[in-house]
């Protein structure tokens, strides 16, 4: 059975670990649809996504999440850092957006990796 845009909404919810707006969540689909196309297209020639199994799930709700950390970070008013005269306050506890987002990027990497083409490397035809 394929993949849906409202399962993979249903995992990311869950995955967030807090509430969403209204608007939040419509945003949400909108990336979880938009992964599922982006995975479906690296699928690597005869593998179905009946064949990943929750995998592609999975990889698409982290790959909605890490966009939408990056928007809550920009989007929120959320400070990272300032400067003001001699005085410069940065925070430094925990993961910034960016890098909770890339970490994100990275699982689901690693969850379709037997599934997906790679398309990190190729080889190109050089005349010498």
């Amino acid at each position: 059975m394929a993949v849906t845009t409202e399962e993979i909404l249903a995992a990311a919810r869950e995955l967030a670990g807090r509430a969403m707006t209204d608007g939040e969540e419509k945003i949400l689909s909108v990336l979880c649809a938009g992964e599922l196309g982006a995975w479906r297209g690296r699928l690597r020639e005869g593998v179905t996504e009946e064949d990943c199994g929750d995998a592609l799930t999975v990889a698409c709700a982290w790959g909605a999440l890490a966009a939408m950390e990056t928007a809550w970070e920009h989007g929120s008013g959320r400070v990272v850092s300032f400067s003001a005269g001699d005085l410069s306050v940065r925070e430094t506890e925990g993961q910034t957006a960016e890098e909770s987002a890339n970490a994100l990027r990275r699982q689901a990497e690693r969850l379709m990796a037997p599934y997906a083409r790679d398309e990190g490397f190729a080889f190109w035809e050089v005349e010498g």
